[in-house]
């Protein structure tokens, strides 16, 4: 009697050729213009009022070109700080929680937004699953994590170092990233990598700061004043001798492949299965 065979798995899987975009905030921004927008998680906890008075903080941005933007979160005081400085069509919602997600039940939204959240949560496809009740066919989730990858997180573990929030419970690779949406019933559009460090873009030897317009704004942050400008381009030149060797490895991993980069970013839509 022959003893049945089980087929091997795949573990083995081709990247995709890379679209590498420069940050994060700039695309979604831009993603969202002229739409009305859901933006789960839209409180930064911790850092949201010194990004507010920066004017950095996404659900900012995004009110400048959505005519009709919506944000939940479960984080009481930062909904109420948002509130107070006038912003409106805010909840403090779990989102998975069908009694609380009621009151977004008869909006249909064009694009719902889920930047670095998942990662924080113990239960991902719980709330991927929630959110899909709240998309029509045509709604577009656009959702962002870190990159298990990231050229700083090598670095980092080169020096015996784990480059990590103290609140993230995931890394994500682009197959896991992949595999967690797929089945959760989302069917993945686009797909991109995000990345701060500009040697991502450079991808050359040149990884020096050094143009006009760069020694021009140091002059002038420095009020005319010869000596301070001198010693902030001293420090700017022992900061990039610093960060030589980071910079260099970085360099040699982009041009392999922009896979590397800090987070990775899709663009779902509702399976046809749902």
């Amino acid at each position: 009697m022959n003893t049945p065979t089980k087929a091997k798995a795949n573990f083995q899987h081709v990247l995709p050729a890379a679209n590498l975009i420069k940050g994060r905030h700039p695309f979604i921004v831009d993603f969202c213009r002229d739409k009305k927008v859901l933006h789960i998680g839209c409180v930064d906890a911790g850092i949201m009022e010194e990004r507010f008075q920066n004017n950095e903080l996404l659900h900012q941005k995004l009110a400048q070109v959505s005519p009709f933007l919506y944000g939940v979160d479960i984080d009481v005081e930062g909904i109420e700080f948002l509130k107070n400085n006038g912003f409106d069509n805010l909840w403090v919602m779990d989102i998975c929680d069908p009694k609380q997600q009621a009151a977004l039940a008869n909006i249909q939204f064009d694009v719902i937004i889920l930047s670095e959240v998942i990662e924080h949560l113990n239960n991902p496809g719980l709330m991927l699953d929630a959110i899909k009740q709240l998309m029509a066919k045509d709604t577009a989730l656009l959702i962002s994590v870190p990159n298990a990858f990231a050229a700083k997180n090598i670095w980092n573990m080169i020096k015996r170092q784990e480059y990590v929030h103290p609140d993230h419970n995931y890394y994500f690779s682009h197959v896991t990233f992949a595999n967690v949406l797929t089945k959760s019933g989302l069917a993945v559009q686009e797909n991109y990598i995000y990345a701060f460090n500009p040697v991502a873009f450079k991808r050359s030897h040149n990884i020096v700061k050094s143009s006009y317009w760069y020694l021009h704004k140091r002059f002038e942050e420095s009020s005319a004043n010869w000596l301070l400008f001198l010693k902030n381009i001293g420090l700017d030149f022992v900061n990039d001798v610093k960060a030589l060797p980071e910079n260099l490895l970085s360099w040699f991993l982009y041009k392999r492949s922009g896979f590397f980069g800090d987070g990775l970013m899709a663009i779902c839509k509702l399976s046809e299965r749902n």
